[in-house]
């Protein structure tokens, strides 16, 4: 819980989400291991949770949504450096599992929740260092830079802040020690900084939501209320304050969350109108296939059809930036009503155990992760840490729920199951976490080789890349842009058709085979490539540029 916040690696090329999701399944190996050593032993015990039924019913959503998929690769493994696929559901779900049944009690429960805030202090010291030093460095028009600490992302940083500062605030409640006192108040200081240096507005609102439900839960008087409503009264005048004060002056990063509070008042205008164009648009993907949607990281391949509008220039828009909208365009209907009831679950297991230590930090956690959902989606670097966490807070909410046994058996016959069950674990670790880190690694080498200008080796390196995994339709798109850069059309050609029946959604993929076809004669395969590109770029004039190149004579 303190370490897979801070994971990063710069061996490979996606530094942030392959690497956290990597060491999640390490995790889970190792607790798979331990848990299979207890059992030989004769001390596993097995929880059960008024969770496990929805999360199950929520994956195997998931797992129908990837049979019906409009591309089955892509839903099985996501998309490069999204990896939502069904895996990454499954990894979710055994996370929160295994987190469960590896805790036996709820002061261990409290550790893994402490442990969680140790590192959100660490990844919030991190990000206030990166703006300070950034502001620091930049030339009077170097714009503002947006924490991101170890998690890539702005946005995604802020979901994760959201879900742990009311964890911070109800620990600094709950605090009787001036010591402990004092340490909460600087997790939550710190955390709260570089919560508003991330300048994300919906986690601004999550986290707000999910400490006042902390506060009013926590203690519930009318001390507790009036200095709810104080504090209410203190950020208006705040935000007030910066507005008349700091609207026209004062350093870049006031300047831009002054600008971003007060946005949240007109939900029209910035990005915010990007946001409503795409749920609109949404609405239109969602009804053409409601049941079990299009598959899990689909989005960005279905999309383009229902686009009314250049929202995001030439961007390529892959989420429909509201969980919600989300689940319902991958997973259908059957899918949002898994979420929902795993929501209506979770709400009744808080309800029957809101007296426990940490109720108020739980429910007001969930809280803010799910408000900040509902204007972004979910992101590996910030959903792991949750489900890691929910796997905690049954514990928390319900310490006292019983606990089943294995029927007793002897230890010898116990051997052989134990012995193949650390060999499967073992195997496991190869597909699972050696050849993606081996993949992507081997692809960050090829591209600084390509750039270096030694093709060949690129081309080698990315041939590696992609027997290490072949699934992934990026590294085949890279290989054709190296062969295309050599005249090598039949190998560009294979690469870029190879990526298409991959999943890839990006316009340039199909742009340039089109031009890998035209220059081997290819003229039907050529237009249809470049007709293929204009639906997926239909607002880019260089997929219509192309497609009118290769359909002249």
């Amino acid at each position: 819980a303190f370490g897979l916040p801070l994971v990063v690696l710069w061996s490979t090329n996606d530094q942030v989400v392959l690497p956290k999701l990597l060491a999640a399944r390490l995790f889970l190996l190792i607790l798979a291991a331990v848990m299979l050593t207890r059992w030989y032993r004769g001390e596993q015990r097995f929880r059960r949770t008024p969770l496990d039924l929805p999360i199950l019913a929520y994956v195997a959503s998931a797992g129908m949504s990837t049979v019906f998929a409009a591309n089955v690769n892509l839903a099985l493994f996501g998309s490069y450096g999204r990896l939502e696929g069904f895996v990454t559901i499954a990894t979710y779900a055994l996370l929160f599992w295994l987190t469960a049944q590896s805790l036996s009690n709820a002061a261990e429960a409290r550790g893994v929740v402490r442990a969680l805030l140790a590192g959100a202090f660490v990844v919030s010291l991190i990000a206030v260092l990166q703006t300070v030093a950034a502001t620091l460095t930049a030339g009077p028009s170097g714009g503002v830079g947006r924490a991101t600490a170890t998690f890539g992302n702005p946005n995604v940083l802020a979901a994760f802040l959201a879900m742990a500062l009311p964890l911070g605030i109800n620990e600094l409640l709950q605090a009787t020690k001036s010591s402990d006192r004092v340490l909460g108040g600087n997790l939550v200081a710190m955390m709260a900084l570089a919560l508003v240096l991330t300048l994300g507005r919906g986690a601004w609102v999550g986290a707000a939501v999910g400490s006042g439900i902390v506060i009013v839960t926590t203690r519930p008087s009318l001390k507790r209320v009036a200095f709810v409503g104080a504090v209410a009264a203190g950020v208006v005048v705040v935000i007030a304050v910066a507005v008349t004060f700091l609207s026209a002056g004062g350093p870049p990063i006031v300047q831009s969350a002054s600008t971003r509070l007060t946005s949240l008042l007109d939900p029209t205008s910035g990005t915010a109108a990007i946001r409503l164009h795409i749920w609109t648009d949404t609405l239109g993907l969602i009804g053409s296939q409601p049941l079990v949607g299009y598959g899990p990281d689909n989005f960005g391949l279905v999309y383009p059809r229902f686009q009314t509008g250049p929202w995001a220039h030439r961007a390529i828009i892959d989420e429909a930036h509201s969980e919600f909208l989300q689940i319902a365009a991958t997973q259908g209907v059957i899918g949002l009503a898994a979420f929902s009831w795993l929501c209506i679950a979770l709400l009744r297991l808080w309800s029957k155990g809101r007296r426990q230590v940490l109720a108020g930090g739980v429910l007001g956690a969930c809280a803010g992760y799910v408000i900040t959902g509902a204007f972004n989606f979910s992101v590996v670097p910030a959903a792991l840490p949750f489900w890691m966490f929910l796997g905690a807070a049954t514990v928390l909410l319900r310490p006292d729920a019983p606990l089943s046994t294995p029927a007793p058996t002897s230890h010898p016959r116990r051997v052989l199951p134990l012995a193949f069950g650390l060999l499967a674990v073992a195997a496991i670790s190869v597909p699972a976490i050696a050849m993606p880190y081996a993949g992507d690694s081997r692809f960050r080498d090829a591209l600084a080789t390509y750039v270096a200008g030694d093709r060949g080796r690129a081309a080698g390196l990315i041939s590696d890349a992609r027997a290490a995994q072949p699934q992934v339709a990026l590294y085949a798109a890279e290989a054709g842009n190296v062969a295309m850069d050599s005249s090598e059309w039949a190998a560009a050609r294979e690469a870029y058709g190879r990526a298409a029946e991959l999943g890839s959604f990006d316009p340039t993929v199909f742009r340039q085979l089109a031009i890998a076809d035209h220059h081997l004669g290819l003229q039907a395969e050529a237009v249809a490539a470049a007709r293929r590109s204009v639906e997926l770029g239909r607002f880019d004039p260089r997929n219509q540029a192309v497609l009118e190149e290769v359909s002249s004579p």
